[in-house]
């Protein structure tokens, strides 16, 4: 037994970072072995017996061995919890072998990936430290070269496609010199192989139930996100389902990206014709792939994120539909040619050499030098293709059962950044619906469906999404107006206002470039005879000469004016360094234990008479009470739990006291004192276990000294780049949709432009834009600040506000979140930095820093900021 005494169900599910469902599936594992005979003789009558009783939905094995299914939503991470099963088996009950069977080619070439190779990035080991050496993955014709020894390894993990021994002719299943047997016949031999079945749905007919049966497996562990199969028209469920988190649960929960149907308004498709509807879903699509494209170009710039690059499924009724659609779309008529050598078609009748370079193709498809936006197909890809950049979905003539409309969404469902980004349209995935839109809206109203009756696109309303990136808010129209008019010019010439502007775009990189550092006088003049020469060039051209002086005159003059107020529109924002010296700092946090799991109950007084020669022959008769005189059950699991290496007697101490006081009145109200008494001696180390595992819960690790200072300050502030849909002036009586909206006509903001995330937000705006006291205020950039909490998270105040005297941090809060432990974390962030920062503002010549945290309903139009910053500042730590 390998010495992993660690390596709990808890540690593992931390080390691996398993979301909930994941963690519960393993759980779950553990506690059925823990309550079974866990060996290859195990009696499966009564081991079903204790399964069912734990978990009633599981009332046949449905198979020769015991084998347990557990149902994950499409995109929760089934393969993340095969590794976790793999691991605790191995470190808690030295299980060696590991079987793992996939159902095609697709999902075998994706588990020999994951399961192999530490540098894939959906490597499943990453984390684990329990393997001495990386696990001996077996593959294709392995078993067949004689260096392979099945006993030597540490762990052996074996992953084949179930069609290379479903069949009796298969090599796996010929006698080999070497082995003087078959493959399959020494791995049946095995006392410690558990069979992994990776999309077990596939592995019921009888052939594959048959092959599976044949290798006499320890334990079968079942991972599918259908957890039934076929038989006619009817879905027949699986009878081994231990655990079940389906596809609606995990959309909630933001594990998967969120269903939106998309059609069109007013259309009865009724009197469509097949091709015509085929050439409007297609267009519609088309128009979507490209908007979310654009979407994902401009959130990647703006959040310093990896380019995703989408692309589209389209799903064909045949061959021959498949083959006319990529003729059509790879045609120049479609696009102006746009997709050729952009399209794939998987179907049956590819070619080798077609199918293995489709395939190539397919499996890189998110990589983003893969030229592939559109992947046409005829029901080859409804499982196993774990990629997480699909966002449009386009069934045609196909999706006619909401089974199918579900398995197509499944393909969809991945989080390309792993989770959820806040971005409505990044999070979404989009089937093209027109034709079964119908159908769609009253699956979702009745609530059988994973569509929601208000996630609905309608494809007119698909524009190219706007962008703008943020410009200082300088007003130089008299300048340019004036220079106009001496040079009579009229309004429609824009050589003036175009050399504006490349003087302000220049003068912008240059501060950005050197933080603000003054322009010498070369850099003037060569910024200088590069706008005039720009301006000869493009604008005026023969009429440049005869208006050359009044424009340098104009240039050399506003340089100067665009720098000196382009840099006092700045807040300067200072970067905080941290430091860490000195040790440490562990602590538990307070809490009260749940004592739903503390189940114990007395022992009687009870002897067992054994016969040593016969196990069946055994009596019992009735002893003398326990003595417990003396007994001190506390102190008992005081010593139990002070040898926990976590726990420091001293620090933690009163805790302690607190959480055994808790359990031994909760065992005296039920059963008195004396058999209180008689539970903890008998069940200590089991109590005081389930103690530390609470404990364990609310255990967090804190630097003991943290020197935190200013590593320098950024004189400029961050342009952003804003997708919007319309531009509204600031004042305007509008609250619809306020994430969409653009707003100008500011002129005390660092930017001529901004937008919100809420209406509290914009009224805050209006207030601080109206406040004599304010001199400039700033929706900050994701980047602007570094201010991390909760390991790594980055905080983005909502404003930043500069009066005359001094700086602050903003936040904005609904109040149904004031409490929330993230939020309270990054408002003792949001202190610490005003802290640090005012300490090196005060010896430095720059304005002190204060956090305010305003609750939304107090943000009223009569409210003025003065009155908000005295009754919201927050300079005070919350513990």
């Amino acid at each position: 037994m390998n010495n992993y005494s660690f390596y709990t169900t808890e540690y593992i599910s931390g080390v691996m970072s398993l979301r909930t469902p994941q963690k519960e599936s393993l759980n779950r594992l553990e506690n059925i072995i823990n309550n079974i005979d866990f060996t290859k003789q195990m009696n499966l009558q009564e081991t079903l017996l204790k399964i069912n009783k734990l978990y009633p939905t599981c009332t046949d094995f449905e198979r020769d061995f015991a084998s347990l299914t557990f149902a994950l939503a499409t995109g929760v991470g089934k393969t993340r919890l095969m590794g976790a099963f793999i691991a605790y088996l191995y470190t808690n009950y030295n299980i060696r072998n590991f079987f793992v069977v996939a159902p095609n080619t697709t999902i075998y070439e994706k588990l020999k990936l994951d399961l192999s190779y530490p540098s894939n990035p959906k490597y499943v080991f990453k984390g684990l430290g329990c393997f001495s050496q990386l696990p001996n993955v077996i593959t294709d014709d392995d078993y067949r070269n004689k260096a392979i020894n099945l006993y030597l390894s540490d762990i052996n993990i074996y992953i084949y496609n179930i069609s290379k021994f479903d069949k009796e002719n298969t090599k796996m299943k010929s006698v080999s010199e070497y082995w003087g047997q078959s493959f399959y016949q020494e791995l049946s031999k095995l006392d410690d192989l558990v069979l992994i079945m990776d999309e077990s749905h596939n592995y019921r007919a009888k052939k594959g139930w048959e092959a599976l049966n044949d290798l006499n497996p320890l334990l079968g562990l079942e991972l599918t996100a259908t957890p039934f199969v076929k038989s006619g028209s009817k879905q027949i469920p699986f009878k081994n389902v231990v655990y079940e988190y389906s596809l609606a649960q995990a959309i909630e929960d933001g594990y998967v990206r969120t269903p939106y149907a998309l059609t069109r308004a007013d259309i009865d498709f009724y009197n469509f014709g097949d091709e015509q509807l085929d050439k409007l879903m297609i267009s519609d699509g088309i128009a979507h792939h490209e908007y979310i494209k654009q979407k994902l170009l401009i959130y990647a710039k703006n959040n310093n994120k990896r380019i995703v690059k989408p692309f589209v499924l389209i799903v064909c009724k045949n061959i021959e539909h498949a083959q006319w659609i990529e003729k059509y779309i790879t045609s120049s008529d479609f696009k102006n040619g746009y997709y050729v050598n952009k399209v794939i078609t998987i179907h049956s009748k590819n070619t080798k050499i077609e199918t293995d370079e489709n395939l190539k193709k397919l499996l890189d498809v998110e990589k983003t030098d893969n030229p592939i936006e559109i992947v046409i197909h005829v029901n080859s890809l409804k499982e196993g293709w774990d990629v997480n950049n699909l966002y449009t979905i386009i069934p045609l003539r196909t999706a006619t059962s909401k089974i199918l409309r579900e398995q197509m969404i499944g393909r969809g469902l991945r989080l390309p950044y792993g989770e959820r980004t806040g971005d409505k349209e990044i999070d979404a995935v989009v089937l093209t619906a027109h034709d079964k839109f119908k159908d769609i809206l009253e699956e979702a109203q009745k609530g059988d469906s994973i569509f929601n009756a208000k996630n609905i696109i309608k494809a007119e309303d698909l524009n190219k999404p706007k962008e703008q990136i943020t410009q200082p808010n300088l007003n130089f129209k008299n300048d340019v107006d004036k220079l106009k008019k001496s040079l009579g010019f009229d309004k429609s010439n824009k050589s003036v206002e175009n050399m504006y502007n490349n003087i302000r775009d220049k003068i912008n990189d240059h501060i950005e470039k050197y933080n603000a550092k003054p322009l010498s006088k070369q850099e003037k003049n060569s910024l200088v005879q590069n706008v005039i020469t720009n301006v000869e060039k493009k604008d005026l051209g023969e009429t440049f000469f005869e208006n050359k002086e009044p424009l340098m005159a104009f240039a050399n003059n506003v340089i100067d004016k665009v720098y000196k107020e382009t840099v006092e529109k700045y807040i300067p924002i200072p970067h905080i360094k941290v430091a860490e010296n000195g040790v440490q700092d562990y602590k538990f946090t307070d809490f009260d234990l749940n004592l739903d799991e503390f189940n114990h109950t007395p022992i009687e007084n009870t002897i067992l008479i054994q016969n040593l020669k016969d196990a069946k022959d055994t009596s019992y008769i009735s002893g003398q009470s326990i003595n417990f005189e003396g007994y001190n059950p506390k102190k008992e699991l005081v010593s139990l739990l002070r040898e926990k290496p976590e726990i420091d007697y001293e620090t933690v101490s009163d805790l302690l006291f607190k959480l055994i006081t808790q359990v031994y009145q909760h065992y005296t109200n039920n059963y008195g004192e004396l058999n209180t008494k008689n539970i903890i001696m008998m069940y200590k180390r089991d109590i005081a276990d389930k103690i530390y595992n609470q404990m364990m819960k609310h255990f967090s690790c804190n630097t003991g000294f943290i020197e935190e200072a200013v590593s320098y300050v950024s004189n400029y502030n961050l342009k952003q780049t804003y997708v919007y849909s319309y531009t509204h002036d600031l004042y305007d009586n509008y609250k619809e949709n306020i994430k969409s909206i653009l707003f100008n006509g500011i002129n005390k903001g660092v930017f001529s432009t901004a937008k919100f995330d809420s209406y509290p937000e914009l009224l805050f705006a209006r207030i601080i834009e109206n406040d004599a006291t304010v001199k400039n205020w700033l929706r900050p950039a994701n980047k602007e600040f570094n201010i991390t909490y909760n390991n790594g998270k980055r905080y983005i105040p909502d404003f930043v506000v500069e009066t005359t005297e001094l700086c602050y941090l903003v936040e904005i809060k609904g109040e149904d979140k004031i409490n929330n432990p993230d939020v309270i974390a990054k408002r003792n962030r949001a202190v610490t930095y005003c802290e640090v920062a005012s300490n090196w503002a005060k010896a430095n010549n720059y304005k002190t820093w204060k956090h305010l945290f305003i609750p939304a309903n107090d943000v009223q139009p009569n409210i003025r900021f003065e009155h908000l910053a005295k009754r919201f500042l927050c300079d005070t730590i919350t513990k």
